[in-house]
């Protein structure tokens, strides 16, 4: 066996980001074959999925699982025989890829210990300056009494209402006495020319009734706004109330 023949070994891995279910899948399509053998790839064991390879095919093949989410490498075929079986019943079809992606090697991988710190001091964030606040300017008052100085309450002006001495009359006593009530003269009006039109009748003759001129209007011109439109009417002005707190003041 020369140099040049090369083996793809499969540990049970899959590419970061993909699924466990979705790689099975993908595998079965790709080998066509069922899910029982597809699962017997997932032991942890290295299986060889194809041996005796040129460079070339072999990175094809790789770069066709990894595409798959399968993480597999490329091992001389020397260095894969002792720890493989002989045969994995699973055969690889795969296409040309279209770029070419390395396996990472697991075994220069460790693991730090809990609580340790996985970046170097060059690359930790620098810690924040710290603010310095003047808080010379600050006091506290006690914990009675109002919280802003007597020069600055505002104080309402209270209202003068003059109240003059009014009583209360009488249920149904007169409130006009006699000398200020206005005596109104009777109007004596002559019935004898009147008569009762009888019901439904025009009382107005044709030289009284007024000449009403009809208005055109184009109904063109008119439509119809939606519900809730903003027909331009005037709004009221709503001044904003600033409610007086100067007399308030927190309890114990």
């Amino acid at each position: 066996m020369s140099n040049s023949d090369f083996d793809i070994i499969f540990r049970g891995d899959i590419v970061f980001g993909h699924q466990l279910a979705d790689v099975k899948l993908k595998l079965q399509q790709l080998f066509k074959v069922d899910a029982a053998k597809i699962d017997a790839l997932f032991t942890g064991r290295a299986v060889p999925l194809k041996r005796n390879l040129d460079e070339a095919t072999a990175n094809k093949y790789r770069d066709a699982l990894l595409k798959a989410g399968a993480m597999v490498e490329v091992c001389a075929s020397d260095k894969s025989q002792a720890n493989a079986p002989q045969k994995t019943g699973v055969p690889v079809v795969a296409p040309a890829p279209a770029s070419v992606a390395k396996a990472p090697d697991y075994a220069a991988w460790t693991l730090a210990p809990v609580g340790a710190d996985l970046l170097p001091a060059s690359e930790r964030p620098r810690s924040p300056t710290a603010v310095t606040v003047d808080t010379s300017g600050l006091s506290l008052r006690p914990a009675e009494g109002n919280l802003v100085d007597s020069a600055e309450i505002h104080h309402a002006i209270d209202a003068v209402v003059i109240v003059p001495d009014l009583g209360l009359a009488a249920v149904g006593e007169n409130l006009i006495s006699a000398d200020e009530k206005l005596e109104l003269p009777l109007v004596e009006i002559e019935l004898e020319d009147w008569e009762i039109a009888a019901a439904g009748s025009d009382l107005l003759t044709q030289e009284e009734r007024p000449l009403i001129v009809p208005v055109a209007v184009a109904n063109s011109d008119f439509g119809l706004a939606p519900a809730g439109s903003d027909l331009g009417q005037l709004k009221p002005a709503v001044k904003p109330l600033t409610p007086d707190t100067s007399k308030l003041r927190l309890a114990d």
